[in-house]
């Protein structure tokens, strides 16, 4: 890897999928401006012939030109820095030290997959390099000698530090010791079959794609459905509207096997894997995904679940990493470790990769007239909805059903109000703070050690105020914005605990109650 690479030759016929893109928009405009010719069949051949070159040189330049930026990329590995080169005219150059590089996430979708190529991401905390094609074992070299770079570097680092603090002169010939040999990765969890149905059936996506496919299926051919085949079921239903509900609960069905499968597809065979201090995880069947990250760089550490997956003992881990790079795909830095998997397990693995971290279930701390606030909003809101609509569409057969579904929503809404009051809370250990968030009935544990807070924001309104309650967000470093955990309407005095824990050991401490900081609704 210390010669410049080329990118995979499939990349080229990446260029040429591209260029079909481009055309896209302009194709658009030709047809829009040609529409009446061609749908009077009175079209002339040269503007035929003039549209369809229009879209050719457009498509002849822009694939001519990525296939040239592809043809003229290079990258490689020189003095513990990886480089990178492209662009015609202008060459572009950017190098990342090899000691700052904290993930080295591989993407295979199915088309890279036959031809053994991928998708290759390096991200530093504060840039990254997006290599679009290059082959498996090349990105398999590079992610191997970096790692092995780093290791280096920090053992070097390391036996200079304890040389420098021997109180014996160091020896000019003494042996440099044996380099340690390579680690290989070894596997901490692997999801198995049955855990990969229980975590697509218990998916929160499962309810947004269900609701979608039955949106677009009800307007599509909702009605069409009802008016052709109503005859065949008249037996059975004998009521227009109940048969469209009927209709609906089949489509939210298949949404839901369908969300399913799509679901475990994309999660199969998911593994972790570690080496040292370097974690990675590969997951996916058509569209393999491998991303790494460096145990030293994790700035928190997240449990999350759901009232559903909690009843049958599952939760899920992520951290947040820092990276300003905008070649990154997750915009808060986070990165899933484990998204389905057994609590005693859970927390056995978190021991072994986090030793460091102390995960205590955080004390709930919301008072009791403060319960009502978690909801009372959203319940305005929503009565006010339904207050409209039933102004406008009153005597209508249909909105019986209607005042049905909005009663469910309407206990939903105060049911999840009352679960995230109860779900709220902080614990303080030595300088780690365990901070659990909610929010319609998913809970977020947050582990954040205090020398990687970056920010803490404390927000009231004048209620807040008299009520002597208030919220405290504390954010750490992670991805383009930041990874911030946010307990709402909890008393004074536990602010002021967080506050004096985040800032204690500063010489400009100061106590809440006597700051000037800008106060927030």
């Amino acid at each position: 890897m210390y010669n410049p690479q080329k990118l995979h030759p499939v990349a080229y016929a990446g260029s040429v999928v591209k260029g079909i893109k481009t055309m896209f928009f302009p194709a658009i405009i030709i047809f829009f401006n040609m529409r009446e010719e061609l749908f009077s069949g009175s079209i002339d051949s040269w503007m035929l012939f003039g549209g369809i070159g229009i879209l050719a040189l457009i498509f002849i330049v822009f694939t001519g030109f990525d296939m040239l930026n592809i043809y003229r990329t290079r990258f490689w590995l020189e003095n513990n820095k990886f480089v990178f080169k492209n662009g015609i005219f202008t060459r572009n150059e950017k190098e990342l030290d090899i000691k700052r590089i904290q993930s080295i996430d591989f993407n295979q979708p199915f088309f890279h997959r036959i031809f053994g190529a991928v998708q290759l991401d390096i991200l530093t905390p504060g840039d990254g390099i997006k290599i679009d094609t290059i082959k498996k074992s090349q990105g398999e070299d590079i992610q191997r000698v970096i790692y092995e770079t780093q290791q280096d570097i920090e053992s070097e680092e390391t036996a200079v530090n304890i040389g420098d603090s021997s109180v014996w002169p160091r020896e000019q010939n003494a042996e440099t010791p044996p380099k340690a040999a390579a680690r290989e990765f070894v596997t901490l969890k692997r999801m198995n079959f049955k855990e990969l149905i229980l975590m697509a059936m218990t998916s929160g996506g499962l309810g947004v794609f269900a609701a979608i496919f039955f949106g677009v299926l009800n307007v599509v051919g909702g009605e069409i459905l009802i008016e052709n085949y109503f005859e065949y079921v008249s037996d059975i239903v004998r009521s227009v509207i109940f048969g469209i509900v009927i209709a609906s609960l089949v489509f939210v069905i298949i949404g839901y096997v369908i969300g399913t499968v799509i679901i475990m597809v994309r999660n199969y065979d998911y593994t972790l894997k570690q080496r040292g201090d370097d974690l990675t995880v590969e997951y996916g069947l058509f569209s393999k995904k491998n991303k790494s990250v460096n145990i030293n760089r994790v700035q928190n550490v997240v449990i999350s679940d759901s009232i559903l997956r909690r009843l049958i003992g599952y939760y899920a881990l992520s951290v947040s990493i820092t990276s300003d790079s905008l070649e990154s795909d997750a915009i808060d830095g986070k990165v899933q470790l484990l998204p389905f998997i057994k609590k005693k397990e859970l927390y056995s693995i978190i021991g072994d990769i986090f030793p460091n971290y102390h995960l205590e279930l955080p004390k709930r701390v919301v008072p009791f007239r403060s319960i009502r606030r978690y909801f009372q909003i959203t319940l305005l809101f929503f009565i006010i909805g339904i207050s409209v609509m039933a102004y406008f569409f009153h005597g209508e057969t249909f909105m019986l059903y209607f005042y049905i579904g909005a009663a469910v929503i309407l206990v939903l809404l105060i049911a999840s109000g009352i679960y995230s009051a109860r779900n709220v809370g902080y614990a303080i250990y030595k300088d780690e703070i365990n901070m659990m968030t909610a929010s319609f009935f998913t809970r977020r544990h947050y582990a954040i050690k205090r020398d990687k807070i970056i920010d803490t924001t404390y927000r009231r309104n004048p209620l807040l105020h008299r009520a002597d309650l208030g919220h405290i967000e504390v954010s750490t470093p992670g991805g383009i914005a930041s990874s911030s955990a946010e307990i709402k309407f909890i008393e004074k005095h536990d602010i002021e605990t967080i506050w004096t824990f985040i800032e204690r050991g500063h010489d400009d401490e100061t106590h809440i109650a006597e700051s000037d900081q800008t106060v927030e609704d």
